[in-house]
């Protein structure tokens, strides 16, 4: 009798564990839909409303995952904004090049805080954009 029950609670647990492990993937789906979507609007923001200017590489940085990032500044309508770029697909050991170059930044004219410096080919082309003469050197720090 004991037994049996046992049995019985030992197939419970096990279905609530699968239960479990579906609920999870669905969590994981969900929240990274939601980045996506968010990361998404917040391109398009910038597409819409994007006003470009010049901004400043004042350090190397790293980002949340530890990789190599890019500490940036400039300024609209004499107010200091600080960002932070992404370095994937620069080669870290040419960081130095970076550091103090002016490079072209795209900013919310609603809201300057949200903005993007464009430091590889790629983010010129996510914009249509061809990578300026001026910024040819680039080309040599990326990973090929």
């Amino acid at each position: 009798m004991i037994k049996k029950k046992l049995m019985m609670l030992s197939k419970k647990i096990n279905e609530l564990r699968r239960y479990e492990k579906f609920g999870m993937v669905i969590l994981a789906l969900m929240f990274s839909t939601c980045g996506f979507w968010l990361g998404n609007q917040r391109e398009n923001r910038l597409y819409k409303n994007g006003y470009w200017t010049t901004g400043i590489i004042i350090e190397r940085g790293w980002d949340y995952r530890g990789r190599l990032a890019f500490n940036y500044e400039f300024y609209v309508d004499g107010k200091k904004y600080r960002n932070q770029a992404s370095g994937i697909g620069i080669r870290p050991d040419t960081y130095r090049q970076f550091i103090g170059k002016s490079l072209p930044v795209i900013y919310n004219s609603k809201d300057p805080s949200e903005n993007k410096m464009m430091i590889r080919p790629s983010d010129f082309t996510s914009y249509e954009l061809e990578i300026p003469d001026s910024l040819f050197w680039i080309l040599n720090c990326v990973d090929k």
